[in-house]
């Protein structure tokens, strides 16, 4: 691949970008301004920050990118961007994986933006526009996909077979190209397509795009199985450069599939494994039909442009490299953490907290900036299974709040990922406290050690703090979390029995609420996973529910009211799946959500929580509509979901 640091073959030229924002737009925004080229930049909101701080951190942004506000659906919108241009990039264009309404929310974006946009091009004397397609409007034709097969930019994606399949995105990429290719034809105008596949690579915007997020899922222990899917995959670098050639090779014309290789997910896994051995991946298929097979896409025209792709093991070691840079991915995650030092330091107390990172800035950057911070936070390195290693950061303390606790989906060796790191961590920190004479231990626990005994849960059944799960059915049914959690929790009653040391346990549910860390939290990626289009169902479970910052303060609570003891169960309401789609569709009507069930059983059934131990520390919890719309809030500040997509 060429080098962003060659010789600037666009000095002194003025192009646009669409849908700039976008994650193979903020590439080719980069890349542009590298090779010398002035770049107007079309956006829906210049005043957002998630969607124009990436860009103007970008080298020559200062100097030469100018940001614009345009909309796809307003005729004339892009005039006065593309005004002046010598090229036009239209990359804009929805991607929504779950929709209501296939002609409002896809259909008629995709296609009238892109004539909208041609529209503009051609009052303006724009002499060539480089449209970013998608394998989509190449593939889907009917015709066998086989390892025989190659396919070309001969084939076209057929709207009846889209259509007939709901195969919305994929129709809306189909009509739009044809509608592009149509007005070159009807006005003599010059389009070149670039119709990539799935692209991956290293993101510069904030915001999670659709596939990036595939990789996601099978590194974040999200799923214990892959899909049984065969794609084509691409660099983003490789797809923006190939933008700018189509401009500045003169003899560029027609379309431009881009696919480094296709392969089915588990070579997918394979590969990811082979780089990332400790890492928990699917180790199975998600059914047990015939594996969708591969089949090559011909490279001869993209190689017509000067362009090596990058190969795919590369593009996926970025990818990865990426998603963890940007605290996407943890492999530890907890989202207590931080809300408890947050509060923790607020009133005078002087706490010393562990982390087991070191320098690491997305373990430690949202924590120093907190109030206090400079003058009342010490970080600490601590390993939960190395005896002795919590004797410093404990050490002269009044309290210690223990929270670290592994968590993973999907584990190969649930002894040595989950249970001993659970049991043998809690057991380390207590033994340091007692070394220490630490006088109370707050020990988070969970849920998963209280409701899993086999007893029936249904409406009218309380659960409080005397249920125990039981060992044996959470080992039978494979229940490590659950397992490691429950495991954990006797361990640390038992020290506490066998050493005359006081510890109290706080036993939230699904923790959701505001997120101060820059990583995802599991509980806060099930509301994410409703909300940002990656399914058409919601799972068929009923789970508890509770506000991180209730969370946090029982913690200080435990340790402040004398009289505080034993467990304290965290659950302002258990709601079926069925609610919770619910509750976020009256308070965000716009956002396509899922529509039914992931299976056909009956809905797994309700149960009560008892509040009244928890009520007793004069605690109000939060009500779970505040909470779900605190976090939906703060999954938008985060940019991790938007609802104009960014991966084409």
């Amino acid at each position: 691949m060429s080098s962003e640091s060659e010789a600037a073959p666009g000095t002194g030229k003025l192009v646009c970008v669409t849908g700039a924002s976008g994650y193979i737009a903020s590439w080719l925004v980069r890349l542009l301004l590298a090779r010398g080229y002035t770049v107007r930049a079309t956006v829906r909101d210049t005043s957002d920050p998630k969607k124009t701080l990436h860009l103007r951190a970008l080298d020559g942004a200062n100097e030469r990118l100018h940001l614009f506000e345009a909309n796809l659906l307003e005729e004339g919108s892009f005039d006065a961007a593309v005004n002046g241009c010598d090229c036009v990039f239209h990359t804009a264009s929805p991607f929504y994986h779950n929709v209501k309404d296939p002609k409002a929310e896809l259909l008629d974006p995709a296609v009238k933006g892109t004539l909208n946009v041609l529209g503009s091009c051609k009052k303006a004397s724009i002499r060539r526009v480089i449209v970013t397609s998608s394998m989509a409007a190449v593939a889907y034709n009917g015709k066998p996909r086989t390892p025989d097969v190659v396919v070309d930019e001969t084939w076209f994606s057929v709207p009846e077979i889209c259509e007939k399949h709901q195969q919305w995105y994929v129709l809306s990429k189909t009509l739009a190209e044809e509608a592009a290719w149509k007005f070159s034809k009807d006005n003599g105008f010059e389009i070149v397509t670039v119709n990539p596949a799935m692209v991956i690579g290293p993101l510069l915007q904030p915001s999670l795009n659709t596939s990036a997020e595939a990789i996601l899922k099978l590194i974040n222990g999200s799923s214990s199985t892959y899909p049984n899917f065969s794609f084509g995959w691409i660099n983003v670098k490789d797809v923006a450069l190939a933008h700018i050639l189509a401009y500045e090779v003169p003899s560029a014309n027609g379309r431009y599939c881009m696919v480094e290789r296709v392969v089915h997910y588990s070579e997918l896994v394979q590969i990811i494994r082979e780089m990332y051995p400790n890492i928990p991946l699917p180790d199975k298929c998600a059914d047990d039909k015939p594996s969708v097979p591969i089949y090559q896409v011909s490279k001869e025209k993209i190689k017509s442009l000067g362009l090596e792709l990058t190969p795919l093991h590369t593009s996926i070691k970025e990818t990865i490299e990426s998603l963890k840079e940007k605290g996407f991915v943890t492999f530890d995650s907890s989202n207590l953490y931080s809300s408890v030092l947050q509060i923790a330091i607020c009133p005078c107390t002087y706490p010393a907290f562990t982390k087991p990172f070191g320098a690491d800035p997305k373990k430690t950057l949202h924590l120093r900036a907190l109030d206090g911070a400079n003058e009342r936070l010490h970080l600490f390195e601590a390993n939960l299974l190395e005896e002795g290693s919590f004797d410093a950061a404990v050490n002269g303390c009044d309290c210690v709040f223990h929270t670290a606790s592994p968590f993973y989906h999907n584990v190969k060796d649930p002894k040595a990922e989950l249970l001993d790191p659970a049991v043998k961590g809690t057991l380390n920190v207590l033994g340091s406290c007692k070394k220490a004479s630490i006088r109370r231990v707050i020990v988070t626990s969970s849920m998963a050690a209280v409701a899993y005994n086999g007893k029936p849960r249904t409406p009218d059944v309380v659960v409080d703090e005397t249920w125990f799960s039981v060992p044996e059915i959470c080992e039978k049914h494979q229940q490590w979390y659950v397992l490691s959690k429950t495991l954990a929790e006797e361990a640390a009653w038992k020290f506490s029995k066998d050493n005359g040391f006081e510890i109290v346990t706080v036993n939230p549910a699904m923790v959701i609420g505001p997120l101060l860390q820059p990583s995802l939290n599991t509980s806060a990626e099930a509301i994410l996973k409703l909300i940002n289009g990656s399914s058409s169902t919601y799972p068929n479970f009923s789970f508890g529910w509770i506000n991180v910052k209730d969370v946090a303060l029982a913690h200080i609570l435990a340790y402040e009211v004398p009289s505080a003891n034993g467990r304290y169960c965290m659950v302002e309401r258990v709601v079926h799946y069925s609610e919770l789609v619910q509750i976020i569709r009256e308070m965000y009507p716009n956002i396509p959500l899922p529509d039914k069930c992931a299976d056909d059983k009956p809905s797994v059934p309700i149960y009560q929580v008892s509040k009244e131990k928890i009520k007793s520390l004069g605690l109000e919890l939060t009500p779970l509509h505040t909470s779900i719309k605190e976090t939906i809030e703060s999954l938008k500040e985060k940019g991790f979901v938007t609802f104009d997509s960014s991966n084409l």
